[in-house]
């Protein structure tokens, strides 16, 4: 019991870096002598300490004979190998900790159980737990970056009580003003937000931060054939965009940015999503109409999607698209149902 308990403490720790640390993972920790958290970490910036030397850090020079007497626990495998900074896995043999329990093996290949079995050879007790919903979750940016080579794709789309998402040739508004905050929030925390043509040509948003604290994200609109206007506010105010086109000579400002692709091409979202890795985009929150949502689902190219489940009637419109998935989390805002549905393909 008080090992979840510990581990908990870690999810919760890991999630204090959130949006900080991409392309790492999320990573909390904590350090236990006799039922008694003596220090505790977790991965705040990427390219800085990582979780477990925080937490060895944080304890007091009081308590730091305790150290070899302890338990540390972590939310992932500790590293095996240098990168911005040495592994922890030696920073563990080091402080001479003689328990370890880990809630997920590292699922790279330059890690995986690489820590666990030095841990081992050298002598210590080394217990990986259950692995939980809740550790797999805080790595899930990590394994699309570095497992699938391709940015975390988080789709959103509000649909009406009739399932629809919007009218063919007109603006509507579904979600109520506090959902409009928590779709703020979501964008607090992602790289970039991509729409397709008929969606800028139709709505005309602005995509930027406004009712949540937190740094503006990319903004990247589909302009296959030039079709948006000049005019357009994602085209024309001082906020960074990048536009996919297939024209070369596409007229742009000096703040839009061009990613020329064939869009004929069978692997033109495999093709876009590597651009945008090699942009260090490593959330991509895909905002855009039904068609361009469910090219991403058809392709497979998604893990998370957020639902807004609105009262609103349309009648008519666009079909919403439908999600195969696994529900994790279903959350009322005034009359708005947000449901979360991950990916069953991890």
């Amino acid at each position: 019991m008080l090992d979840k308990l510990y581990f908990q403490r870690c999810f919760d720790l890991a999630n204090l870096g959130k949006g900080e640390v991409r392309p790492n993972p999320k990573v909390g920790s904590v350090i236990v002598y006799k039922n008694r958290i003596i220090g505790e970490g977790y991965h705040k910036l990427a390219g800085t300490h990582h979780a477990e030397v925080n937490a060895v850090n944080s304890v007091r020079d009081e308590d730091k004979h305790l150290i070899e007497n302890s338990t540390i626990y972590i939310s992932l495998e500790p590293c095996h190998h240098y990168g911005a900074t040495p592994p922890c896995v030696d920073l563990i043999l080091k402080e001479n900790i003689p328990k370890i329990r880990i809630a997920l093996p590292d699922p790279t290949e330059k890690v995986y159980l690489k820590s666990i079995e030095k841990l081992k050879s050298k002598g210590r007790d080394v217990i990986i737990s259950e692995q939980s919903n809740q550790a797999i979750h805080l790595i899930s940016e990590f394994e699309a970056v570095n497992i699938k080579k391709r940015p975390f794709i988080q789709i959103k789309f509000a649909k009406s009580a009739d399932n629809f998402i919007g009218q063919e040739n007109g603006q509507v508004h579904l979600t109520n003003p506090f959902t409009n905050v928590y779709t703020h929030k979501l964008r607090a925390y992602t790289d970039a937000i991509l729409i397709g043509t008929n969606t800028g040509l139709i709505d005309n948003p602005s995509l930027t931060l406004r009712n949540f604290p937190g740094k503006q994200p990319i903004r990247i609109v589909l302009d296959r054939e030039e079709k948006l206007p000049k005019d357009l506010t994602l085209l024309s105010d001082i906020h960074y965009t990048i536009i996919i086109t297939e024209k070369k000579d596409y007229v742009h400002s000096n703040n839009k940015s061009l990613i020329v692709l064939d869009f004929h091409s069978e692997d033109f979202l495999t093709n876009l999503c590597n651009e945008l890795l090699h942009l260090n985009i490593y959330h991509l929150m895909v905002e855009g109409g039904a068609q361009l949502i469910k090219s991403f689902i058809k392709s497979g190219l998604w893990d998370e999607a957020i639902i807004i489940n609105t009262p609103v009637k349309l009648h008519s419109g666009a079909k919403a698209p439908h999600i195969h998935g696994h529900l994790v989390d279903s959350t009322l805002i005034a009359d708005n149902t947000i449901h979360i549905v991950k990916n069953n393909n991890r």
